[in-house]
């Protein structure tokens, strides 16, 4: 593959990752990822022997986690901003950094995926990475803009508030933190809750009336004592007035849910759920009056409500607290608390275990190989006639590549899957351009450069007259000399070997070639038509002269070459190989 490095990431049991460069979704940068110079597949599982979910999700928040051991930090932006992903037909997908520590070489990125298939092994999707100029474009609104109200990651550090990743959504203020909360989680931090009589928690604000869509919460918690009725979810007016609440179920390892009319509740509870010091993912839905209570991917309970949640506003909604003063707070850590309004399938929540849990399965990224993906084509460049130049690309990793002559009077290349193009520029009449073009096989695309090299003329083709029409008795012999204008230049250049060739038509003639022309001897009465063309190397230059024969002389005797004891052995004066038979010969057109 080409300059980008290409490798296969396996998910299992459930989940792939793809690329892409179409047109970007809205809110998405419009970045070409040929600019990348890495890419890996990333595959979505969802097989029986993946993962194990039947049906499609949709608008699915997929967690990427890279460490050490499954990705090359080095290769990317200290901060991650040069990270991208995609769908294998090119379009870009929104992702969230939620976290990116190079030096401790540890990152998870949320990726919005359109749709997962369900039973399926072959979805895929691609990571992007290895780009200097790129620009951060980490979007966590655009990862939940469908269906969540809440999403807080509670990866914050001292007292500050955590922030919502849903636009518009409501941050949880930190209530009695002092500052010590900050703990690892399951995805990157976690908040820890002491527990203490006002022990600290999160309050999340106003609102949260309408669920007549629907309801999901889900949350990954990590108690270390048995606190009695402690809540990880209460939203509601006070102490039984328009309450939902997970919680456990007075000092039980049981969990309960309950769902307050205005003041009429409605309860749920299923055995043996809590376990301490171990991390687990709870979760719950709702839609009308049915209630489906989750435990670490797995329905634990399905049941019905005696009344519907209630449409109304509701101001003392908080996590890690109870609206009943004689409740005890939670104790233990909280992770990833995500609230949606619809209800979310049950293959919705065993994804989001099986994507989420610690050393997840979903996927299991495997480190790329030592081969960075790179393409890129040398500049354009400009050469004098005559020379040669070497066109350098660089195509790592990819699958085939070859040269080409886009246009220009290159000739065709023998040789093309070079990656050092040898051009020799020929002899050109005038300044002209030659294009080469270097393509590219990657997994996921084929790569186009072309690379212009300008020749310039800079060997002096021959520039010549014939001599002036005129008269000849046929009877004796004629040296007939064209008159060459630029012959010194020519004998300074490269290319000063002078190429003749004779053309005789009319009268019959006999000839012998000259150091600087041609002998004519012989003739028949009558007109006599020559032609002459000269070339170096380059073009051939032609002119047409012609003689008046006013007396015949019969046979064609043959004529001696002249000799020039001063000449080179096997050159005459005009750097013409005299090692070829001077015959004499006619020319006939």
């Amino acid at each position: 593959m080409m300059g980008k490095r290409h490798t296969r990431i396996a998910f299992r049991p459930a989940v792939v990752m793809t690329m892409i460069w179409l047109s970007p979704a809205a809110g998405l940068a419009a970045d070409d990822y040929a600019a990348w110079t890495n890419v890996t597949d990333l595959t979505l599982n969802t097989s029986a022997a993946g993962a194990n979910i039947p049906g499609t999700l949709t608008a699915f928040p997929l967690l990427v986690r890279l460490s050490a051991n499954n990705f090359d930090f080095a290769q990317a932006q200290a901060d991650g901003r040069d990270i991208r992903f995609a769908k294998t037909n090119g379009v870009h997908l929104a992702y969230e950094i939620e976290r990116w520590d190079a030096a401790k070489q540890q990152a998870e990125i949320w990726v919005k995926l359109d749709s997962i298939k369900g039973n399926s092994a072959a979805q895929s999707i691609r990571m992007y990475w290895g780009n200097a100029a790129a620009v951060d474009s980490s979007n966590a609104a655009a990862v939940y803009a469908t269906n969540y109200v809440a999403v807080w990651h509670l990866n914050g550090t001292g007292t500050a508030a955590r922030p919502n990743a849903v636009a518009g959504g409501n941050p949880a203020a930190t209530v009695n933190y002092d500052g010590d909360e900050s703990a690892s989680g399951v995805i990157a931090g976690a908040d820890s809750l002491d527990g203490a009589v006002a022990g600290d928690y999160l309050d999340v604000g106003d609102g949260y009336a309408d669920w007549s869509g629907g309801l999901t919460y889900s949350v990954w918690v990590y108690p270390t004592a048995v606190k009695q009725w402690a809540h990880v979810l209460d939203f509601g007016n006070g102490e039984g007035i328009d309450n939902f609440i997970l919680n456990r179920v007075d000092t039980t390892n049981n969990m309960g849910f309950h769902n307050w009319a205005g003041t009429a509740n409605s309860t749920l509870a299923v055995n043996n759920q809590w376990a301490l010091n171990q991390w687990q993912l709870l979760a719950v839905t709702v839609t009308g009056k049915y209630v489906r209570l989750y435990k670490n991917g797995a329905l634990v309970m399905y049941d019905s409500l005696t009344n519907t949640m209630p449409n109304i506003a509701r101001t003392m909604c908080f996590l890690g607290r109870s609206n009943w003063a004689r409740d005890q707070y939670y104790q233990g850590k909280l992770d990833q608390p995500e609230l949606s309004k619809v209800q979310h399938s049950d293959n919705w929540i065993r994804l989001v275990y099986l994507n989420q849990k610690p050393g997840q399965s979903i996927p299991v990224v495997v480190k790329p190989n030592n081969c960075a993906m790179k393409f890129a084509a040398p500049a354009d460049t400009s050469i004098a006639e005559g020379a040669q130049i070497s066109l350098n690309a660089t195509v790592d990793c990819a699958s085939s590549f070859a040269w080409s002559v886009v246009s220009g009077p290159g000739g065709k290349i023998l040789d093309p899957e070079q990656k050092n193009l040898l051009v020799m520029a020929p002899r050109v009449p005038a300044d002209t351009d030659m294009v080469f073009r270097i393509s590219a096989t990657y997994s996921d695309s084929t790569r186009n450069r072309d690379v212009r090299v300008h020749i310039r003329e800079a060997i002096p083709d021959p520039a010549f007259t014939m001599p002036a029409n005129a008269s000849w008795n046929g009877k004796d012999s004629l040296p007939y000399r064209p008159a060459i204008s630029n012959l010194a230049a020519i004998r300074a250049s490269r290319d000063s070997v002078l190429h003749w060739a004779w053309g005789f038509s009319g009268t019959t003639v006999d000839t012998a070639w000259l150091d600087d022309g041609v002998m004519l001897r012989s003739a028949g009465q009558g007109d006599l038509a020559i032609h002459l063309c000269l070339d170096n190397g380059g073009g051939r230059i032609c002119h047409d002269g012609a003689l008046s024969v006013s007396t015949a002389t019969g046979l064609a005797i043959p004529l001696a070459r002249p000799v020039n004891p001063a000449r080179p052995a096997g050159r005459d004066a005009l750097g013409r190989d005299t090692q070829r038979p001077a015959p004499l010969s006619i020319f006939r057109r």
